[in-house]
């Protein structure tokens, strides 16, 4: 009876050991991942010489192309800003204001953000066509710099 019982109890320490060794569970690891967003926008042109130029005078066209170099669409806004020496940029161009008007969206400059372009897809373009028109008269005189600077800022389209 004893080597029965002592077979019996290794039988059954046998089966337990056996059945934890095939028994298992499985589980899952659930990954999201997403795409950084890169907005980004590149003028192939970031200088405009105007030179000396005459009261009424106008400096007929300027190009610059804006290109998408981000990854997603975006909407491109431009603003111009008022001279160095004290010229405002504005609309129409008269006593010590000066105008730039773009061609196509056809808006006139000022120192607030414009829509120039909306959902510009990535790698696409678009071309600002310009064109500058000195003030009527200057209380500021001749050789005074009136540089100036004109921002395009790219956000991403909603």
């Amino acid at each position: 009876m004893k080597k029965t019982t002592v077979v019996a109890a290794l039988a059954l320490c046998l089966a337990l050991m056996t059945g934890q060794a095939q028994a298992g569970t499985t589980d899952s690891i659930s990954v999201t991942v997403s795409l950084e967003e890169v907005i980004s926008v590149s003028l192939d042109n970031n200088a405009w010489s105007i030179g000396p130029i005459a009261l009424n005078g106008s400096d007929p066209l300027a190009t610059v192309t804006a290109t998408n170099d981000g990854n997603v669409s975006i909407d491109l806004d431009i603003r111009g800003a008022d001279g160095t020496g004290g010229w405002t940029i504005g609309t129409p161009a008269g006593a010590d204001q000066f105008e730039v008007s773009l061609v196509s969206p056809a808006i006139t400059l000022t120192a607030v953000d414009q829509v120039l372009q909306n959902s510009v897809a990535t790698g696409g373009t678009k071309t600002i066509d310009m064109t500058y028109t000195a003030p009527s008269s200057d209380i500021f005189g001749g050789g005074v710099d009136q540089g100036f600077s004109i921002v395009v800022t790219a956000s991403a389209t909603p």
